[in-house]
């Protein structure tokens, strides 16, 4: 009767263990391979793509697993095979064709390879390798990559605007007194993504904003309070010198202690801030004019809309001004085709990179080899950030309480109290949907993207031996 008992619990225990996922979205690799990594991103308004990077103890080779989920079922490509490890450095689609631009490594050389597959065929063509030495920071949109490189003699941008095709501008720098040379001197540049919603910017002292065929880059000076603007156009082979703008934000010639700013469509917002007052000014930066100019006071709190918690100006522009934290300033298009302003600060070692909400598996897996490690990470310096195939993007601190302002302003840069804050692009409490993801301790492997309406993740169950695929509904 005991041996009933037991034999009745264990077989419960079984079937609720097993019934814990759904088999519909549930995959088992063969034991021979070894899981390195996932990757996950968005595909379409419904579905998304995740892959499984894995060491093939048979072969030798590494095997990179595909699967494309719409939020119900599970549909498996065929795998992409490599002799080298592979890394995800950008994704786009075009119609039912998804390019994956993966680098590696060889005999201590880095290359890329662009990585078509059709999810309607199930075919695969690999191009041929490309140098992938050299390279600095990418923009990412829904139907093309662009990546920039930079040596000692050019700046190199590959724009892969179709399948197969890559379409290169190159940069040639002068031998002497190059001023775009010295632009880029010894910075990093910071890609902003600008066709989603932009809650905080980079604060780099360089940063690139690509709109159409033409890249837009900033470069702020704290002391002198201002910013340069340099535009380069990527329609021909070869770019040609462009003059740099200088725009500058100071109040009767008194300096800021905090300045920084963000480009909007031909538009430069430069936010300046003391513990008391701060401004926002507004250049059109096709002609350089001034449009308007914001006082940040009391006498904006009719226009303000924040968050409950939200101190009032006085308290936040005393806060903003403490030497552990650096403003930000964002633009977001309204569906009434206005302008929605976000005025925020963040702690000093924050790092925008809006690719770290794909890779924050990554960051885990890092975090983890340092502590083992023992070693003290400290950010590098130099031209550019690291390889995203070799480091891990760092981790964005934030304050758990929302401490920003925002206001609306018209076309013409003049302060608007509409009501209505609703932007172009949702607002998405990112961070929220990947902390209760981190926080799921039995999970391992975990990849993440997010699609207009849901939250969509791979996760690896440790006791099952399964991965599996789950979807959550964005509120």
């Amino acid at each position: 009767m005991i041996k009933k008992i037991n034999t009745f619990v264990i077989l419960l225990f079984t079937i609720t263990l097993f019934a814990i996922e759904n088999p519909k979205t549930n995959i088992k690799l063969d034991k021979h391979y070894k899981i390195e990594n996932t990757f996950s991103g968005d595909l379409s308004n419904e579905n998304s793509f995740h892959l499984i990077f894995t060491k093939n103890k048979k072969s030798k080779k590494f095997d990179v697993f595909t699967y494309i989920f719409d939020g119900t079922s599970v549909t498996e490509l065929k795998p992409i095979e490599s002799k080298k490890k592979l890394s995800v450095v950008s994704f786009h689609k075009k119609n039912n064709t998804l390019s994956l631009l993966l680098s590696y490594k060889n005999k201590g050389k880095k290359f890329l390879k662009e990585y078509t597959v059709d999810t309607t065929n199930n075919e695969i063509i690999a191009s041929e390798a490309m140098n992938h030495e050299d390279f600095v920071a990418s923009f990412r949109e829904k139907n093309r990559s662009v990546l920039i490189y930079k040596t000692d003699e050019t700046l190199v941008f590959k724009n892969f605007t179709s399948l197969q095709t890559v379409k290169t501008a190159t940069y040639t720098f002068s031998k002497k007194d190059d001023y775009i040379k010295e632009y880029f001197e010894d910075e990093s540049v910071e890609a902003v993504k600008t066709d989603e919603f932009v809650a905080n910017g980079a604060i780099g002292t360089l940063r690139s904003y690509l709109k159409g065929d033409d890249i837009f880059f900033t470069k702020e000076n704290q002391k002198k309070n201002t910013t340069a603007l340099l535009k380069l156009s990527l329609n021909s082979e070869r770019i040609e010198g462009n003059n740099i703008k200088i725009f500058t934000n100071k109040n009767n010639k008194k300096r800021f202690k905090k300045h920084t700013s963000y480009y909007n469509n031909d538009h430069l917002f430069l936010l300046g801030l003391n513990k008391k007052t701060g401004t926002i000014r507004i250049f059109d930066t096709n002609t350089s004019k001034e449009l308007s100019s914001i006082t940040i006071d009391s006498s904006i709190k009719e226009y303000i809309k924040a968050d409950s918690k939200f101190s009032g100006i006085e308290k936040f522009l005393k806060k903003a001004g403490k030497n552990r934290f650096n403003p930000t300033i964002t633009v977001n298009k309204t569906t009434t085709e206005n302008l929605k302003v976000r005025i925020d600060y963040v702690d000093k070692d924050y790092n925008y990179h809006y690719n770290w909400w794909w890779h924050h598996h990554q960051f885990m897996m890092w975090q983890n080899h340092m502590q083992m490690q023992q070693i003290n990470f400290s950010r590098p310096g130099g031209f550019g950030p690291s390889q995203p195939s070799e480091l891990p993007f760092y981790l964005a601190k934030e304050q758990k309480q929302k401490r920003f302002f925002e206001i609306i302003i018209d076309s013409n840069g003049l302060l608007n109290n509409e009501a209505n804050f609703e932007t172009t692009f949702k607002d998405i409490d990112k961070k929220k949907h990947i902390d209760n993801l981190e926080n799921k301790k039995k999970i391992k492997h975990k990849s993440s993207c997010f699609l207009d309406n849901s939250f969509r993740y791979i996760g690896y169950n440790k006791r099952q031996k399964i991965f599996f695929f789950k979807t959550e509904t964005l509120k």
